[in-house]
């Protein structure tokens, strides 16, 4: 599967970042350990650790601590520890929403840290999850919302790279409907692209303005919690406009920092989606269906 804007024009060098990546970036003159929070996606986190990584040539190695097999200390130990003993002092080690690791393994990662060859760098989302200790041996960098302008502008840049036809107005919406998150915002455009038809696509545009459908509450509820009622429930509540929510939910999942086979089970579940409601299968048992396929796996 080709690359998804989000990732195609993710910045390699501090002149594609904007906002507090931007801002933050020259937090690292001198690279040292970090931890880099928001509370809100798509801020620039992840790229940021990518761009010093790229801009540096060193080599960087991407985990993510959202999975059951990656959160626990067996993880700290067996996978991070070596990297620190490998006597590679050029590389960054970028562990993704640490907030979720436990408190064991949060307790043996800062052991690991103060004796690392290397550099870490932590991203999440909620601080105070994250313990005092770990949090002692680490540049503390807040990330905000990006400002709309700067998204605009990146829009922009993207709808000419791929000649994409879109008003700034269109522009507008799509950055209103997804505040202060560069990544969502350039999944939207890209889901507005994808529409053959001028009317379509405007109507994408509308339901993005009128949608208030919680997408990470959606997954935790399929992946996590197993709740089919309450999944179901949630896909018929936001109305007629199932493909809509389908495509949303696909270009969130494949655009974060989940693990591969979570994205894969959003992608197959999302290809049968479209080929029911192409088929001109019921949308309510298009839905249900598909919130089984992401349950079951």
């Amino acid at each position: 599967m080709s690359a998804t804007w989000a990732t195609k024009y993710r910045p390699t060098s501090s002149e594609g970042l904007v906002g507090s990546a931007l801002d933050m970036y020259r937090a690292f003159e001198n690279i040292q350990h970090a931890i880099l929070h928001s509370k809100e996606a798509g801020t620039g986190k992840t790229t940021l650790a990518h761009v010093l990584a790229n801009e540096k040539g060193w080599p960087i190695h991407v985990f993510n601590a959202s999975s059951k097999k990656t959160r626990g200390i067996g993880f700290v130990e067996e996978e991070l520890l070596p990297l620190t003993r490998m006597g590679m002092r050029e590389q960054i080690i970028l562990l993704d929403e640490a907030d979720q690791l436990t408190p064991e393994a949060q307790s043996a990662l800062k052991g690991v840290i103060e004796n690392s060859q290397g550099y870490f760098i932590l991203t999440c989302n909620d601080l105070s999850k994250v313990s005092t200790w770990l949090r002692s041996r680490c540049l503390d960098i807040p990330f905000y919302p990006i400002p709309k302008a700067d998204i605009i502008d990146r829009l922009q840049y993207v709808c000419g790279a791929e000649n994409v036809s879109c008003t700034i107005s269109q522009l507008e919406m799509i950055a209103d409907a997804h505040p202060g998150d560069l990544r969502n915002c350039i999944n939207a455009l890209q889901a507005f692209s994808s529409y053959s038809d001028p009317l379509d696509a405007v109507r994408f545009l509308h339901s993005l303005a009128d949608s208030e459908f919680n997408t990470p509450s959606f997954l935790k509820l399929c992946f996590k919690e197993k709740s089919f009622d309450q999944a179901y429930s949630m896909i018929t509540d936001n109305g007629p406009r199932v493909r809509d929510t389908v495509r949303s939910i696909f270009n969130y999942a494949v655009n974060s920092d989940a693990a591969v086979k979570s994205k894969i089970r959003v992608i197959d579940a999302a290809i049968d989606a479209e080929r029911d409601l192409i088929d001109g299968v019921d949308p309510d048992i298009t839905s249900a269906n598909f919130v089984r396929l992401l349950i079951e796996g």
